[in-house]
């Protein structure tokens, strides 16, 4: 008997002993364990807004317009909004997909990879008017004579063994759509055609080559010609003329990490669509983004399926 009540003893310290440790493990002396934790909102935890535009012009243009959105979308959202410019195109895309840009003015090819990386993760904003009729011009320098043309065959004839420059290689204008046309038309790459095919890196700067010779003939879209105003490049299109005008095609557009929330992304689509040209510090923005007599309207990704196909039939965008 004094056997087995030993033998009960020594269970009930055991279990005790057990207890206690659990016990320890669970919660330190002093300190009450704490409940679990909800998830936050992540749009609630931005507390600045960082936008950037692919530098396809002037590095100072590009910032002075960017700056402009800023500045509205600061007084607007109620946190700061700060432009951060980028080195290329791709840095561009990559700032979206990482989160480390929450609002950027893309091209359509840039766009279209931004959605491709993100999915439901980023929307389609807004985009002007025009970008849903966006051309690009083929342009040569007057010594070349090589006048107007019917269509890319033709210019392909005219201009063979000259040299060529596209813009970016990740250019929507500058060179995936012209590229597109170029050889769906003339049914030859450019590079089979002329002497030479370079990559000026921006529409400012494929009309100062062709302006200088140092490429006979470009491609470059519409907006940066007829909107140029600086002097070097007014000069510089006195020395160049339009051979060929391309089929219409959408292009730009604003696009937005979906991380800064629904009612953000509402908000700064009521902005762009909301800007009037009647008043004077709207108009300044309409005007620094090359809008007259337009505007900005909403746009749906659908939209930019037609750039989808040309990137899947293996245009190369570096």
């Amino acid at each position: 008997m004094a056997s087995r009540m030993m033998t009960s003893l020594k269970l009930l310290l055991a279990f005790g002993a057990l207890f206690c440790a659990s016990s320890i493990s669970v919660a330190e002396p002093g300190r009450a364990a704490s409940a679990p934790q909800p998830v936050q909102d992540t749009k609630d935890e931005i507390k600045e807004i960082r936008i950037s535009a692919i530098p396809d012009s002037d590095a100072t243009k590009i910032e002075e317009k960017c700056n402009l959105i800023a500045e509205r979308l600061t007084k607007l959202l109620g946190v700061p909004v700060k432009f951060m410019p980028q080195q290329n195109y791709a840095a561009c895309v990559t700032g979206l997909a990482t989160d480390q840009l929450e609002l950027v003015w893309f091209g359509g090819v840039t766009g279209v990879q931004a959605e491709q990386k993100m999915g439901d993760k980023c929307t389609f904003v807004a985009c002007r008017d025009a970008d849903k009729k966006y051309k690009t011009y083929f342009i040569a320098n007057k010594d070349a004579k090589i006048g107007e043309v019917k269509d890319l065959k033709e210019l392909a004839a005219k201009a063979e063994g000259m040299t060529f420059s596209f813009g970016s290689k990740s250019s929507t204008s500058g060179h995936v759509m012209p590229r597109h046309f170029f050889q769906d038309q003339a049914g030859e790459k450019p590079e089979d055609v002329f002497k030479s095919v370079a990559y000026s890196g921006s529409h400012d700067k494929t009309i100062r080559d062709v302006a200088e010779g140092t490429a006979q003939v470009g491609a470059l879209n519409f907006k940066n010609w007829d909107t140029a105003k600086a002097e070097d490049l007014v000069k510089a299109k006195e020395k160049c003329e339009i051979v060929y005008t391309t089929p219409a095609y959408v292009d730009y557009l604003w696009v937005g990490n979906n991380r800064i929330g629904a009612d953000r992304l509402k908000k700064i689509k009521e902005f762009f669509t909301g800007l009037d040209p009647k008043k004077e510090e709207d108009n300044k923005i309409l005007e620094a983004w090359g809008i007259k007599d337009g505007k900005f309207v909403d746009c749906e990704k659908k939209e930019w399926d037609g750039i989808k196909k040309v990137l899947e039939a293996g245009v190369d965008v570096g």
